[in-house]
């Protein structure tokens, strides 16, 4: 039986013989025969941006057993994740910036400071979805502290996302609780997912109004003293007898908000269990005390939550009233009729020609209406 090596000598030496391989052809931009299983996998298509966000919350509530052992009678601590997702929507045009009239022919320089990039440092800058998420975790810290009294001090949540002047580096926000037991919160108003979600919609509105007061644009016709960090472009309206107003606007991304109950977990010997893989007895004492407070839970609302860009949408608008005499704009309507008629007289000897050839006249072709001789001096 021939080897390897002797069958490709073979073929090389009688280039009739055909291979056994198949021959599949080669994507257009590299053209030439390739063998079949040597080509690389199709490249990944492209999908719609549909992905959703994430902010997690943590609330936990002390519950009273009806049960004798001396372990449970000071109660049994759950705690419940809720999950916060913001999904894209679409975006839409914020407030207006600065408007500006520009008069027939006029032309002007408009100029755009960042505060946000001239107040904070290089280490300092993060993305407007990187301070929305930093903003969270202080509003939420500052809510937490200001304690409500209704007879028994009582703190919903607490933020263990660091200092809150740090950076945020994930995707993720978690939220630790510091809740304490209380007679006049009840379990299912405290843990219900429609109350979670009205509590966080008004941090994330805080949040966001926050991220536009921060990172707000300044635009003027007039030029900075540090012209090197401002940028400046130029607008001009070329209309004869209309006004153009410019209407500038920041520019939102839409988010839709909505809550969602992930888990349950309840403390046992200083570890938290899932409420699935605690003993029957105890799962079912749980979860009598948590009646309608089930996994899966979503909220029945949702809204709509709007974070800035830097981002600046310049949207014109055309003056109704004309600001010529009557005279200057009939002699415009008459540049316009002079115009429309050069046109025709173009499509009409197009045409004339185009019938010639149909014809079969394919002589010379002779202008119909030659020039005037010139006359020499």
């Amino acid at each position: 039986m021939a080897t390897k090596t002797e069958r490709k000598l073979a073929a090389q030496a009688d280039p009739k013989r055909k291979s056994d391989a198949v021959l599949v052809p080669r994507p257009e931009c590299d053209a030439g025969p390739l063998h079949e299983g040597c080509s690389g996998p199709p490249p990944t298509p492209w999908l719609s941006w549909k992905h959703c966000f994430k902010i997690y919350e943590f609330r936990e509530y002390v519950i009273r057993l009806e049960q004798a052992a001396a372990t449970l009678q000071a109660g049994i601590k759950i705690r419940a994740r809720f999950e916060h997702a913001l999904c894209p929507m679409g975006r839409k045009q914020g407030p207006i910036v600065h408007s500006l009239t520009l008069l027939p022919q006029e032309e002007v320089k408009i100029y755009e400071y960042d505060r946000y990039r001239r107040a904070t440092s290089t280490s300092a800058r993060f993305s407007q979805r990187s301070t929305f998420f930093s903003y969270v975790s202080r509003v939420t810290e500052t809510l937490a502290s200001v304690k409500t009294d209704f007879g028994t001090a009582f703190s919903s949540t607490a933020s263990v996302a660091g200092s809150a002047g740090g950076g945020i580096d994930l995707g993720i926000i978690s939220f630790g609780g510091e809740a304490s037991s209380s007679a006049s919160v009840s379990v299912s108003n405290h843990l219900n997912v429609d109350s979670v979600f009205e509590s966080f919609r008004h941090v994330a509105e805080i949040s966001s109004q926050a991220v536009e007061t921060e990172r707000s644009i300044v635009v003027s016709t007039f030029e900075e003293n540090v012209s090197i960090d401002t940028t400046f472009r130029t607008l001009r309206n070329a209309n004869h007898c209309h006004a153009v107003t410019y209407f500038i606007r920041r520019v939102f991304e839409v988010y839709c908000l909505s809550t969602r109950l992930v888990g349950i977990e309840a403390q046992i010997g200083g570890n938290w269990i899932d409420i699935n893989a605690v003993p029957d007895a105890l799962r079912d004492a749980i979860l009598k005390q948590l009646g309608p407070i089930v996994v899966g839970q979503v909220s029945r609302r949702n809204t709509e939550i709007a974070i800035p860009t830097d981002g600046l949408l310049y949207e014109a608008e055309l003056a109704h009233c004309s600001s010529c005499e009557p005279e200057m704009e009939r002699r415009l309507e008459l540049e316009l009729k002079k115009l429309a008629l050069e046109v025709e007289l173009l499509e009409r000897e197009n045409e004339r020609r185009k019938s010639r050839i149909a014809s079969g006249e394919l002589s010379e072709f002779v202008p119909c209406c030659p020039q005037p001789e010139e006359v020499a001096p």
